[in-house]
This record gives C-alpha cells, structure tokens and sequence, in this order.
C-alpha cells in the first residue's frame, strides 16, 4: 500500500480520535502529506507530531467545526491555498445518535444532517471540479447503518442513507471519479460516548457492541486497501455485516431481528 498512498495530499476530517485518527496513523507510516482537522486544537496539534515521528512527509493542523457550514467553506478554502486540492479526502468526522424517534427533539435530527450528510456534500462540492481533472478521490466514512436501520439510530440512519443517495448518484453523473464509501460496522472508538441523546446532550458512556468492536487500527488497514483498490463500498466490521445480505435477502426476517436486537 504504501506506494499508492506514499507523498499523496490526504485530507482527513475527524482526524482528532477514533476512525479519522487511525486512518491518519496508518496514512503517516506510508510517507503520505497530510492535513488534518477536527474542532480541538490542541489534541490535532499533539497527534501532528506523532505523526511526523510515525514517517509522514508533511502535517497541517487544520481546525474547524463540522457543523459551521462558513466554518467548512473557510477549511476547504485552506487546504485549497496549502495545496491547489488534495489528491484525497478522507470525511470521517461526524455524530452517531442513541436515542428513539419518539424521544428525540428535532434539533438532533437538524444537527446530524448538518454534520453527517451536509458537511460531506459541502467539502465534495467544493473540490469537484479540480477531482475531474487530476484523478481525485473521494472517500466517505458512512456506516452498516448506510444500508440498514436500527431502533435508536432514525436520525444518523437517514443522515448516512441520504450519503449513499448523493454520492451514488454523483458517481452515476461522474463514473470515473473515485468514489469510496467505506461502512464500518462496530468498531472500538468513542462514536457511542460521543453519540447525541433524545434532548441533543452526549450519551456519555460506551455501547457494550463498540467496547466489543473490531479495533480502529484494524479497521483502518482494511479501509485503506478498501480505497487502495477502488472499492465502491466496503463493508468493514465482525458478524454484523451479515445484518446487510439479511436486510437484502431476507427483508422480513431482518425487520423481526433488528426489533429485539441489542444495539445499544
């Protein structure tokens, strides 16, 4: 791997922890250019220089709020003055939710269309006509939750559904743009602690399944051969994988499952 991703300018989004972090870590082993954004400062400045020591050719501390769509236009402009565009981006930023649908304010469902679909669409705009000529990827972090649904998940579901509708249907407008949407199953990060609750205050605490989850390390790896080969869309996870094919094949079953299922 380490020669397709050796000195590429990658863009990583929700770089300061979990998915985006291990993915910047891999990426530095691999002498790639980096820029890397979250909202804090200070951890994004730390990780910088352990990625440095870790073999990357260039690091920037970029910044922002997800949420903030001047915040984004400012971020993209940014990277557009670092480097013209970046050969790849990688959006993993983004809010997971653990809360029902007859529980939860609508201002949790405005916050994770904002952060998990707009954001997205904002930041891919923005490069797409620099992409079409100079062979760009882009690729989305979205989730198993992309392709099935589950009680406690309605808004990040739709958020995460909405992204496989876009960029399906850029990359049916655009069919020789790399296009990667990578759908990680559990994996072992903050997404639960982090996750917005019914009155859009965090959970706090981490699901027994992302305790479980497959280690962000790993996840990484396997993603990064994922966009490595082009995948149009990875399934990445342990058994919950499987939910999808049952969801596909066997819709009924699945709506019986996922009812009494332990997603939280």
């Amino acid at each position: 791997m380490k020669k397709y991703y050796q000195q590429k300018k990658i863009w990583i989004t929700g770089a300061s922890s979990g998915i985006g972090k291990a993915m910047a870590e891999e990426l530095a082993t691999f002498s790639a250019r980096l820029v890397i954004s979250g909202r804090r400062s200070g951890v994004l400045e730390k990780l910088a220089l352990e990625l440095v020591q870790k073999g990357a050719t260039e690091v920037r501390v970029l910044a922002f709020d997800l949420e903030s769509e001047l915040e984004r236009q400012k971020a993209a402009e940014q990277v557009e003055e670092f480097w013209q565009y970046p050969d790849i981006v990688i959006l993993s930023g983004g809010l997971s939710q653990r809360s029902l649908v007859a529980d939860t304010q609508m201002n949790v469902y405005r916050r994770l269309m904002e952060v998990d679909y707009l954001a997205n669409v904002q930041l891919s705009k923005f490069f797409l006509q620099q992409w079409l000529q100079a062979d760009g990827q882009v690729v989305v972090i979205s989730s198993l939750v992309g392709k099935i649904q589950t009680p406690y998940r309605s808004g990040y579901a739709a958020a995460k559904h909405a992204l496989h509708g876009f960029y399906e249907s850029l990359r049916a407008e655009h069919p020789k743009l790399k296009i990667n949407i990578i759908c990680p199953g559990f994996i072992h990060t903050q997404v639960s602690v982090n996750a917005l609750t019914g009155d859009n205050s965090a959970l706090g605490i981490m699901d027994e399944a992302q305790r479980k989850g497959m280690p962000a390390a790993e996840f990484a790896s396997k993603a990064l051969r994922a966009i490595q080969g082009n995948k149009s869309v990875a399934l990445i996870g342990g058994k919950e994988v499987l939910a999808v094919y049952l969801f596909r094949f066997l819709p009924k079953i699945f709506r019986r499952i996922i009812s009494k299922a332990k997603v939280r």
